[in-house]
């Protein structure tokens, strides 16, 4: 089978999980012995419009360079770059392709299946969070504030200009006035004509992702959310993402004899990811002569004022341990040494991998109760949940390991298998050829 993998993004300059799980699929394919082209943005910031060509593992990778804001618009291009579209019309027009699969949508999506439609070549999309419903892509408004969805064009043109510098203090200082103030202000010609812009894109989007052959999900609540607003999500199908699990687990460090509870927080340090719940919920518990430990592992220099704080805020207390980045197979090292994991996150987060990876490793998780980390976590049988933002709720769940001595032991028990990576990509060729047999018979051509 010949592929093209189109991502907006690709390893080793782009790593984050959707790059990343780009990268898995293109060599899992490349293994089993199908031919793959790899299609993805490099950057968007260097002038004029050009395409990279390099070997990398065994396969070619095409990257983008352009810049935005040459652009004439760039809201529109964001999302629907017609040189992105001609690249990928380019390459199909070159290469004997059999299908296409497209890993979150962000930058390719509309522009990647356009130029695919055109070529009469069927299209797979992997979702990995919410761009087809969201200019932000994760449901998170400009004020911090999760969003219920895009019920109106209007809404979104709102949270759109609160992003902006000149609007956000009073959005996030002075609801109510702003509330009194885009009652009048939506009507202006600046909001009417983003407005406009918002309702094209929502338009766009919703034809492309239905134009798909086959929409994958690794959970559930994202295939509900996309109905919830209009989808037609009759072509979705759930595909849970599977590990490259180690065949020799590291054992888990033992347990302190002073009972300390270990607690570990393993990603991305940003408001979104709720770290400062956790933080506080530490602060507060040791503050009481609680014995627990947190060891925060991630990347300090992506959202480097929000991690000022939480340092600031927890630099007097020698539990709470910030350990930085950590690269690659040593996950499974920093999971065997926690009790349990947190992963405390205020968007609907889709199906996080660091669940999964610590579903492995037999670490309990506590998490919110929120979009697909609650379906990963059952409470209190796999793990734990709190409510949305509630720091406070996050500790009772805390103190509950520590006051209920068989607890963290039934939470362990009740961990499920975790599907492997082969396991995920037997069902993804297999979605594959119910795709191209489905395209042949459109097309009258015999299998």
């Amino acid at each position: 089978m010949r592929i093209l993998i189109a991502a907006h993004g690709y390893p080793p300059t782009h790593s984050a999980g959707a790059e990343r799980r780009a990268e898995r699929t293109a060599k899992w394919l490349v293994q089993g012995g199908h031919q793959v082209t790899v299609l993805a943005v490099e950057s968007l910031t260097e002038p004029g419009f050009r395409i990279d060509i390099q070997q990398q593992d065994g396969l070619p990778i095409h990257r983008l360079y352009y810049h935005l804001d040459e652009s004439s618009d760039p809201f529109h291009d964001l999302y629907h770059h017609p040189r992105v579209q001609q690249a990928a019309a380019d390459l199909l027009a070159s290469e004997p392709l059999d299908l296409v699969h497209i890993i979150s949508g962000y930058l390719v999506g509309a522009p990647v299946i356009a130029a695919s439609r055109a070529a009469q070549v069927p299209v797979v999309i992997t979702l990995t969070e919410y761009f087809f419903l969201c200019a932000r892509l994760n449901l998170i408004q400009a004020t911090g504030v999760l969003c219920t969805g895009p019920e109106s064009d209007a809404k979104c043109m709102r949270c759109l200009m609160e992003d902006k510098r000149r609007y956000r203090l009073g959005a996030q200082t002075l609801p109510l006035l702003m509330d009194a103030f885009w009652m009048f202000g939506r009507h202006l010609p600046f909001a009417t004509n983003l407005t406009a812009k918002v309702a094209e894109r929502r338009a766009a989007l919703r034809s492309a992702l239905d134009s798909a052959d086959a929409v994958i999900c690794p959970s559930r609540f994202l295939i509900g959310k996309f109905e919830e607003f209009g989808f037609d999500t009759r072509h979705y199908h759930f595909i849970r993402q599977g590990l490259n699990v180690p065949t020799e687990k590291p054992a888990p460090v033992p347990r302190p004899v002073d009972g300390t509870l270990r607690l570990g927080y393993v990603g991305q340090i940003k408001p979104h990811k709720g770290v400062d719940l956790l933080i506080d919920a530490v602060l507060r518990l040791t503050q009481t002569g609680r014995r627990v430990q947190l060891d925060v592992w991630g990347a300090e220099n992506e959202a480097p004022d929000y991690v000022g704080e939480l340092k600031r805020r927890s630099a007097m207390q020698a539990a709470i341990r910030w350990n930085g980045r950590y690269t690659g197979a040593k996950v499974w090292e920093v999971l065997a040494s926690f009790d349990v994991l947190v992963v405390p996150s205020r968007w609907y987060e889709n199906s996080p991998n660091v669940i999964l990876e610590a579903h492995v490793m037999d670490v309990p998780v506590i998490t919110t109760d929120l979009g697909g980390m609650a379906e990963l976590v059952e409470h209190e049988k796999s793990g734990l949940c709190f409510r949305l933002n509630d720091a406070d709720d996050l500790r009772r769940q805390i103190e509950r390991l520590l006051d209920e001595p068989d607890l963290l032991a039934r939470l362990r028990a009740g961990i499920p298998r975790v599907k492997t990576m082969d396991e995920e990509m037997q069902e993804i060729a297999a979605l594959y050829e119910e795709v191209l047999q489905a395209h042949r018979g459109s097309s009258g051509v015999n299998p």
